[in-house]
């Protein structure tokens, strides 16, 4: 009588299993007859439920001992040296599947672009991440948009996804703005005339045509001295609500010499870049802020960086820093969190290498490192009370806008994929972000 073999066993279980997996996440699974090197081809099914005739073609692997040199982050497979030149000459795209049946697991990997290299082609092996090659329902985006021709729109899958935005929730302002009339022309002249006051100041307050506006009052503090009449008060939603362009122009000035001078301790507004970054402390030492959400371990907003000759000596100092701009949506207000980094030379004078020090930073950075910016930025704005003070009520932050999507949106099917970002270049990404393991 004929005997089915283990391999054979393996390979009709294995077929079936990514047959499930890919009805299961809604496509269609074609398998060869005629096999050789090829068991099968995934077609995709967009949401509207139309076929949309992309796919790629699959060779199926599977095993119920596990594979060669398997540990708890990965495996390898050897290919036979046939298949390869086949894949190659195929001119479409190829994924490799292996199905661990132990554990109902599988895991792909592209190999006509992986035997491209000709010392991987030599070696026949094809190396697996059990993390990042997971072939589960979060694997389709990636997979679909490899029968896609460079330039052509990605067929739209199932699926759905919660996006952190940048921007963060305004909840409230103060409940008035004080207006008055003033002698001072512009912020200069407003310094002097608090400097010579006995040197108390208050930078939150915009200047227009002889007057002056502030959530602060005007009758008391500081800005008293600005005032040359009666002082009178406006409800700020009639500011925060108009239509008047001219009018939501002063809000926003207001807002944002306000937002200055509730951090003016530790914040620097750069007129150049127009960006705010985080001021070095009297001592240079490492600034670090403590971080509010779930699993935040904090961000060194401030880090000095010392010479290798001279371990006391600064070589150049590295500050968060931050685009900040007031917007309004649907009555709504919101601070758009533009992260980025400034340099200087010892926590006050710019870098001269300021802009070459950010664009490879920038280079490195990907999704996840944006995303802990603007959360770490986000944790800073919104202030906590402390037991010796109370945080400013002039201008209340809430919580970052998150949106539900209907569709998700995979960074690795447009982002070419290099090594993750090591601290080692000059060490300027030491200790930025927490990078994905």
């Amino acid at each position: 009588m004929p005997k089915r073999s283990v391999q054979q066993r393996a390979g009709y279980r294995g077929e079936a299993f990514v047959d499930k997996a890919v009805s299961d996440a809604g496509h269609v699974w074609n398998d060869t007859r005629r096999d050789f090197a090829i068991d099968g081809q995934i077609e995709f099914v967009a949401t509207n439920r139309e076929v949309t005739g992309v796919a790629v073609v699959a060779q199926v692997k599977a095993t119920e001992v596990g594979f060669p040199g398997e540990t708890a982050t990965g495996f390898k497979f050897s290919c036979k040296a046939d298949h390869i030149d086949y894949w190659l000459r195929l001119g479409r795209p190829v994924v490799l599947i292996c199905v661990d049946l132990r554990i109902q697991q599988a895991w792909w990997k592209r190999v006509d672009t992986w035997f491209a290299d000709p010392e991987r082609k030599a070696r026949r092996v094809v190396h697996f991440d059990k993390t990042s090659d997971r072939f589960d329902p979060d694997a389709f985006s990636q997979l679909s948009a490899l029968g896609v021709p460079v330039g052509e729109p990605l067929p739209r899958l199932e699926g759905s996804e919660q996006l952190v935005s940048n921007l963060l929730t305004v909840e409230g302002f103060a409940p008035l703005i004080y207006e008055a009339s003033t002698p001072c022309r512009d912020r200069g002249e407003a310094w002097e005339r608090m400097r010579s006051n006995g040197n108390k100041f208050e930078g939150g307050f915009h200047l227009t045509a002889g007057k002056i506006f502030s959530l602060c009052r005007l009758d008391e503090g500081p800005l008293a001295v600005l005032c040359d009449g009666s002082v009178n008060s406006v409800p700020t939603e009639t500011w925060a609500t108009t239509e008047d362009p001219d009018l939501q122009r002063r809000f926003v000035s207001l807002l944002n010499f306000t937002l200055r001078s509730v951090h003016h301790r530790e914040l620097v507004w750069h007129p150049k870049k127009k960006v705010v970054f985080m001021q070095a402390p009297p001592d240079r030492s490492n600034r670090r802020i403590k971080g509010r959400y779930r699993g935040s371990r904090g961000r060194s907003f401030f880090t000095p960086y010392f010479g290798k000759d001279d371990e006391t000596k600064i070589s150049f100092c590295r500050h968060y820093a931050a685009g900040l701009y007031f917007r309004r949506w649907d009555e709504q207000w919101f601070l758009e969190i533009n992260p980025t980094y400034h340099f200087t030379i010892d926590g006050r004078r710019d870098s001269l290498y300021d802009a070459e020090y950010v664009k490879k930073i920038k280079r490195m950075e990907r999704n996840n490192a944006v995303y802990q910016l603007v959360r770490a930025w986000a944790d800073y704005l919104q202030g906590e009370d402390t037991l010796f003070s109370s945080r400013d009520e002039r201008i209340r932050f809430g919580r970052l806008l998150e949106l539900d999507c209907d569709a998700a949106i995979d960074e690795t099917i447009w982002i070419p994929q290099e090594p993750a970002p090591k601290p080692s270049v000059s060490g300027l990404a030491e200790g930025l972000w927490e990078l994905p393991r």
